[in-house]
């Protein structure tokens, strides 16, 4: 096995076990926090391409001189929850920022049927960008390093090129874009809002703590998914735009290691969670110590 595969098989091992841990747990916290269904969809997501997107690759032949429907479909695995993922990130983006920013009665909004809804069309949104290559509007087909599948960057028809151009802004720019946004906004409803506790009660207040604390780790949070997507996808979605709209020749070699980094996006999310959540960090010690003693 080459030093891809084996890395491949690292970030597909830990994507996997992390993130099934991360949706046992958030399942369990779901009737406290009705936020927690959209975690629990972003990382059911990530296990997805995981299972899906990343293990068929194993069996790929290196050296590939066509592209197999094996291959094809753990393209088509690979991008459909990259696709998920963003439509739920400028989901919970825009959700926050507009039940911030409206005034509402809280018992009149019934936010588990509502983040059930924009669960279910983030799947739709990424499902549909995703079968389009498969249905003849693009195709999946060989990257240059000859041992993977991907959308098709070198776009020769009308068709091909309107596609791409169309899945870079509502796949990755735009969506990115309204995300930022999104959360400036909020960032500055929150600092509002907490001015508000500050006046009303008084900086000591238990009220004002809970909200600071509250807002500021939910934020955070998510920002930090957010850039963490980001920051994973960006190298390999600049290649891809070089690759479609430049003559830009691509070493081979940063082609593989941007695609590598673009599968960490898989792995980031359990460890955030972790790293923010009382609970999975009380889960992970209580199962440390059994395993010790």
């Amino acid at each position: 096995m080459d030093a891809v595969k084996s890395t491949l098989l690292i970030i597909s091992s830990l994507a996997i076990t992390t993130n099934v841990i991360s949706v046992y747990i958030l399942y369990k916290k779901r009737a406290k926090n009705n936020y927690v269904i959209l975690c629990i969809n972003l990382s059911l997501s990530d296990l997805l391409q995981s299972i899906a997107g990343y293990i068929p690759s194993f069996f790929l032949q290196p050296n590939l001189k066509k592209a197999t429907v094996v291959c094809k479909l753990s393209a088509f695995f690979v991008a459909f929850p990259s696709y998920t993922t963003i439509a739920t990130l400028t989901a919970i983006a825009l959700s926050r920022f507009l039940l911030l920013s409206t005034r509402y009665n809280r018992n009149q909004v019934n936010y588990k049927n509502l983040f059930m809804k924009i669960a279910t069309l983030s799947w739709i949104y990424g499902f549909t960008w995703a079968v389009l290559p498969l249905v003849g509007f693009s195709s999946y087909t060989l990257e240059d390093t000859h041992t993977r599948c991907a959308i098709n960057f070198s776009p020769k028809t009308r068709v091909e090129k309107a596609y791409l151009i169309l899945l870079m802004a509502f796949g990755f720019f735009i969506p990115v874009i309204i995300i930022l946004i999104s959360c400036l906004f909020t960032a500055d409803l929150i600092s509002s809002n907490y001015k508000y506790f500050f006046v009303t009660y008084g900086k000591e207040n238990v009220e004002t703590k809970r909200y600071k604390e509250k807002e500021k780790k939910a934020f955070s949070s998510f920002l930090l998914m957010v850039l963490s997507f980001i920051i994973c996808w960006s190298p390999y979605a600049t290649i891809g735009v070089l690759s479609a709209f430049t003559s830009t020749r691509i070493p081979k070699l940063l082609i593989e290691i941007a695609a590598l980094f673009a599968k960490l996006a898989a792995l980031v999310n359990p460890f955030i969670y972790f790293w923010k959540d009382s609970l999975l960090k009380k889960v992970f010690k209580n199962k440390m110590t059994q395993i010790k003693n």
